[in-house]
Formats: structure tokens, sequence, C-alpha cells
């Protein structure tokens, strides 16, 4: 075999033929040097049926190698790349460990190493490949049930099977369009929500506590007759960081945004102090701890200039980086204006809230690239989160600047929580979605969800009372984000 660029790399798993020995996962690892507790590859076992007639089913998972790769547009460095053979490959020199890819990936194949903190996947053993050898998973397979081969050689026994054969892929509604094929493979493995899992949660000698697993978390389906067996841990990508990084943005857009329209409506009249000092103030303040979450929750933080010296412009995380830094210079001119004794002309205004509108709300294409996250698909996301900016700006110039913003923030809460509202009420289109919702408003996120609501509902009513109200908005916009945000990633992919 070549890695020649006319080769279109494929793989078939044949699960009439897999019996569940987990050598590939074993190969995998020693060829590759993955460290326990991560796998590039693994066996997922479901047990199909009713006593007596009880049989045991297998899945081997693994990357896909999409002809599409999330992982590649969300990558913001090009550490996901795709190879002109079909591999999609990564390079950890360059990776900064912002799990993006992670995020994107709707197959649950990504994870970065703990031993280099850099993302990695299967790459179909690339480096035998060019040199003629077939991956460690395809040399061990003692029952012949992993087959590697060009889609583009007629005479394969890949293009054999794929022509020939009734195989399936994983998830092809979100048209990634995989070059991993299973045949005979039960769609109990295949759909990570089509089984159960057991009551109390998995076994013991798995090590699933506290992790995203395979199988439906709620009641049992006698219906499916399947049951999760055997699976492997999957950690959520994005924590408590990306939270309060939303969170902190949002203030410093928010506080921005506000005082221009301030003064491009008029309205500011005697407290011009605002747009002068308060606003550019706390927009700096708030932009530099939002740039700390940001760097700090990278696995690689030393490496955040990549984003700039190497940017892979499909990335919303290096569209918004350039947002955020474009936004950070013009706010520090304005201050800059302000120091030098001058009066900051109604040009930065204009300028500057089309930056802080920019800032606050490119999160939603953000997470909408992260393709395997239904929840966060959603086309209320960007009024979301330009009305969250809005009322959070409201709140913190009230705090800082002594102010009274009442109908401002009243408005922008209400706005808020009535797009909270259509969120949760509307139908979803997923199964994954509705999983995702369930879990947001009563299942495990579900204290955090209904907290961040009535906080920003006892906000919206104190918002004439002082500084109370503004408080209050702010903690229930944490505490909704913070929600959102863990239930996204809550449902099971693999």
């Amino acid at each position: 075999m070549s890695a020649d660029p006319v080769v279109q790399w494929a793989k078939v798993i044949d699960h009439t033929r897999c019996i569940g020995c987990h050598a590939c996962s074993t190969a995998c690892k020693s060829e590759n040097e993955v460290p326990l507790g991560v796998n590039r590859t693994y066996v997922k076992a479901v047990d199909v049926g009713t006593f007596p007639a009880v049989r045991r089913a297998f899945q081997v998972t693994r990357c896909n190698q999409c002809d599409h790769p999330p992982c590649v547009t969300a990558c913001p460095t090009s550490a996901m790349f795709r190879r002109r053979d079909g591999i999609v490959d990564f390079d950890k020199s360059i990776c900064i460990g912002c799990k993006a890819c992670i995020a994107a990936c709707p197959y649950d194949a990504i994870f970065i190493n703990p031993a280099d903190h850099a993302a990695e996947k299967c790459n179909f053993c690339a480096h035998r490949l060019e040199i003629g050898l077939e991956p460690a998973c395809v040399v061990v397979c003692p029952t012949e049930a992993i087959i590697v081969g060009d889609l583009h050689d007629p005479q394969s026994k890949v293009t054999r099977y794929v022509s020939r054969d009734v195989v399936s892929v994983r998830r092809p509604e979100k048209e990634t369009h995989p070059k991993l094929f299973y045949k005979g493979a039960h769609q109990s493995t295949l759909d990570p929500l089509a089984a159960r899992r057991p009551e109390g949660g998995i076994f013991m000698w798995s090590e699933q506590a506290g992790a995203v697993i395979s199988g439906h978390p709620g009641p049992a389906n006698s219906a499916a007759a399947a049951m999760l067996a055997y699976d492997v841990p999957h950690s959520a990508p994005w924590g408590l960081h990306v939270s309060l990084y939303l969170w902190t943005k949002a203030i410093a857009a928010g506080a921005y945004l506000v005082a221009a329209v301030l003064l491009l409506a008029g309205s500011i009249g005697v407290r011009y102090e605002l747009w002068r000092w308060t606003a550019p103030v706390v927009s700096l303040i708030f932009l530099a701890i939002t740039a700390v979450l940001l760097i700090a929750d990278l696995e690689h933080p030393e490496r955040f200039y990549l984003l700039f010296i190497r940017p892979q412009w499909r990335s919303w995380l290096v569209r918004g980086g350039v947002l955020l830094t474009a936004f950070g210079a013009l706010v520090g001119v304005h201050l800059g204006w302000t120091l030098a004794g001058g009066s900051p002309p109604r040009a930065l205004a204009w300028a500057g809230g089309l930056l802080a509108i920019g800032t606050g709300t490119y999160t939603a294409w953000l997470f909408a690239q992260a393709k395997a996250r239904d929840l966060w698909q959603s086309p209320l996301l960007p009024p979301q989160h330009l009305a969250a900016m809005v009322m959070a700006g409201a709140a913190i110039l009230t705090i800082a600047g002594r102010i009274a913003l009442p109908i401002t923030l009243a408005a922008a809460t209400a706005v808020h929580l009535l797009l909270i509202a259509a969120e949760t009420l509307t139908p979803h289109a997923t199964a994954h979605a509705r999983l995702a919702l369930h879990e947001m408003v009563r299942g495990r996120f579900a204290f955090v969800f209904w907290t961040g609501v009535v906080l920003q509902l006892l906000g919206l009513l104190a918002a004439p009372l002082g500084i109370w109200g503004p408080i209050l908005v702010l903690a229930g916009l944490l505490a909704y984000e913070h929600a959102h945000i863990a239930a996204g990633q809550a449902v099971p992919l693999a």
C-alpha cells in the first residue's frame, strides 16, 4: 500500500465477524502509545433481546474519517487536517488544546492525550500505511472483521463491501460523509441512545462514574429490548471556564454597546462621564478577564499566539479572537483619548458598537460549529446572546456608574427570558436536542437552570430598585449559561 494522493482510504468493520475480543483496542494502544483512560478505538457491547433470547452485539468505535470533517473546520490552527488521501490526521506540535474539535465531532472520537495535552484520535495508522503496512488493528483482528483499502480501486475488498453489501454509517444526518462503514451492525450499537443504561449506572469494572456514556438515561424502554453492557467514558470538553468566559464577554461588550447607543440616541445627557470613563474602563477590565479565561482553558496556553500567526479562517475561534482583539484595541483608543483630555468622537460609538455586537454574539456561531451538540444548533442563539450582552451591559453600568437604567435592563432581561422560554417550549427536531433540553430543564442541570431563570425574573422585577436588580440579573445569566453549556454536552455521541 502507498499514500499516493489518488488513493481514497476507507475502512469497513464487518460485525457479522466481530467477536468482541478487544484485540484491536489493545493493538492500537500499543502501536500508538495511547495512555490508560483514553482510546483511539474501543469495542462497545450491548445486550440485545429479552431472556432467554438474548445475544451480545458489538460495535468497534473510532474516528469516522469524514469527507467533510467538522473537527477540521473548527480547529483554529489546522492541527486537525484532512490529507489528500482522505485520512483526517493531526499535528500535535501546533495543537493549542482548545477542544473545539472534540465539541465538533459527532462521533466522540477525539480526546486530549493526558501525557502531552494535545488532541488525537484514530488516523488509520497513517505512519504504517506510508511504508506499505496495514493498520495495527487490521493486522491483529483474528476474524478479519476490520478491512482497510482504497475506495478508488474497484478490486479492493473495501470497494467490494461498499458496492455489493448492505453497509451503514453512523449519524448520516450530520452530512459528514464518513469513510468508516459498518456491515451487520445492530442499530442499538450504532445509535448511542437506542440502548438503555443499567439502573444505578454502568458496571464497576468500566469505571464510568461521572462521565458521559452511551445508552438512554431515561426510563426503561421495553420496545428497545437492548441494554448497554460495556462502554468507555467520554468527558465534556467545555466546562466552567467557558461559562465564565461567555459571561465576562457579555459584560465587556454590553457595557460599551449600551453606553454607545445612549450617546448616539442623545440620551446620555449629564451622564457623559459614563461614555468617557465608565464604559471603556469596565469593558477593558472584563475583556482582560475574558482573555485570561480563554487562555487558561487551553491545554497548551503557551501556544495561544498560534491563533494569530497560523489562523484557520473557517474556525469561529479564530474569527472571535480577531473580533476580541479589534474591540479591545478600539476600547484602548477610546480610553487613551479620554486620558489625553479629549472627548471620544461619535464615530467611536458607531465603530465600537458594531464591534461590541460582533464580540458579544460570535459565540453563537462558534457553538453552531460544534455540530455534535444539537442543542446548540438553535437559530435563537444569536438573538439570545445579543439580549444577554445588553442586559449584562445595563446591569454592570448601573452598578459601576451608579446610574439608573431600569428600562434598558428590564427590557433586555424580558427579551432574554422570552427567548429562553421559546427554546424550552418549542419542539426540537432531533432526539439528541430533546434529551439535552430534558437534562437542562428537568434533569441533572435543572437546579442551575431554574436558579438562573428565577434570578433573572427577580432582577427584572427589581430593576427600578437600585443595584439589587442588576446583581440578580448578572448572577442569573451566569447560572443559565452554565446550565446551557453543560446540558449541550451531556448527551452521549458514541
